[in-house]
């Protein structure tokens, strides 16, 4: 009788876990200034994908790489907007397979005689990127020079004050950066470096709630939902256009 009875206890238990776990608010991190198109787009997006599960969603925005380092110790549940493969360096932290958005990473210069073909056509110039960009760290590593800066204010102000040669940003947003601030002399090198998918990361405690995430933000592309959210914020529509 007394295993039936706690048998029924824990039964119990998971059961109002699963509903409370069904009603939470969860808060994620972001490093996008949430002044941006993107921002506001992605924030609508991940908005509206957890309402359909019951869910709310708080977002924070804070530096980038202490945004990967509260959610990776789980200190907030997840972080977005990041690029695949962040788990490796912060393992605490899962990926949500859905893409987000597609980012173009470009190289910025007032020097439009920089030909970018891709990471190693950079590492003779002294360039400039954000803390915590897992991409820059990985391939500029053997830069002639490099520093790097706290936010995006801080690269491009760093490259109009002849500083750096190279800055390295997202093309849609660091557009918006440089007409907030009025530099004109900066200009976005083509091609990209890169062009990749941006994803939601979610710490492993949450991990039992991807399929659930996953689901949601197909369902979201499927009936046109993302579409709208999407451009009702003004997004680049080069960046959700391979996102299907």
């Amino acid at each position: 009788m007394k295993k039936i009875c706690m048998g029924s206890i824990m039964f119990l238990f998971l059961s109002l876990s699963s509903v409370v776990t069904a009603s939470s608010t969860l808060t994620f991190t972001t490093a996008d200034d949430q002044n941006h198109h993107r921002a506001k787009a992605m924030n609508a997006v991940l908005t509206e994908c957890f309402n359909r599960m019951g869910m709310t969603l708080e977002i924070i925005p804070m530096p980038s790489k202490r945004s990967l380092i509260n959610a990776d110790s789980g200190i907030e549940d997840g972080n977005f907007l990041r690029t695949d493969g962040i788990s490796l360096a912060y393992p605490n932290l899962v990926k949500v397979p859905e893409p987000l958005t597609v980012n173009r990473i470009v190289a910025f210069s007032k020097n439009e005689k920089i030909q970018v073909q891709g990471w190693k056509s950079l590492l003779n110039y002294h360039v400039a990127y954000v803390n915590g960009w897992r991409n820059c760290e990985r391939e500029l590593k053997h830069s002639k020079a490099k520093t790097i800066v706290k936010n995006e204010t801080l690269l491009f102000t760093l490259l109009e004050n002849n500083r750096a040669d190279v800055g390295i940003f997202g093309q849609s947003t660091g557009t918006e950066v440089l007409n907030t601030l009025g530099y004109t002399d900066i200009k976005a090198l083509e091609p990209p470096i890169v062009t990749s998918d941006l994803f939601l990361y979610v710490h492993k405690k949450h991990s039992g709630l991807i399929p659930g995430i996953d689901k949601a933000l197909k369902s979201m592309k499927r009936d046109g939902t993302y579409h709208n959210l999407v451009s009702l914020h003004y997004l680049d529509r080069s960046e959700g256009r391979k996102i299907k």
